[in-house]
């Protein structure tokens, strides 16, 4: 009997910028990415994370929603009017899966809506398929 092979998503060659407010988050799920294959930028608060967006042009942003100050619909928000924002792909993350969230966030121009506590694997998977692959 052969052993059962296993499926890891390729994320060689993507750049994701992580976006969490809590660093245990960023640490975990950019560490788990990384050795997919992930380029991973972090930042911790929305602000950062558009500098950083509009300065590295990541191929994937993966945000939390709630974060103090500006949020993650904000974030997405200001990504998506201007040019080089449009065409990101975003993943909205959040501990509370309500029916308004994911309407808000397909509202704004998230992708995909994954709830807390994201399996890394999984993560990287809808990270896989918003870039084709």
């Amino acid at each position: 009997m052969k052993p059962a092979t296993t499926y890891s998503p390729n994320l060689v060659g993507i750049a994701v910028l992580l976006v969490d407010d809590h660093a245990d988050s960023l640490d975990v799920l950019s560490f788990a990415l990384q050795r997919l294959g992930a380029s991973v930028h972090t930042a911790g608060n929305a602000r950062d994370a558009l500098a950083i967006a509009l300065r590295t042009h990541p191929h994937v942003i993966v945000s939390d929603l709630s974060m103090p100050h500006e949020d993650g619909l904000w974030l997405i928000e200001q990504l998506k009017q201007r040019q080089q924002g449009k065409a990101i792909p975003a993943v909205a993350l959040t501990a509370h899966r309500i029916w308004y969230n994911v309407m808000q966030t397909a509202d704004v121009g998230f992708d995909a809506f994954l709830t807390k506590p994201v399996d890394p694997f999984y993560l990287g998977e809808t990270i896989a398929k918003l870039v084709g692959r």
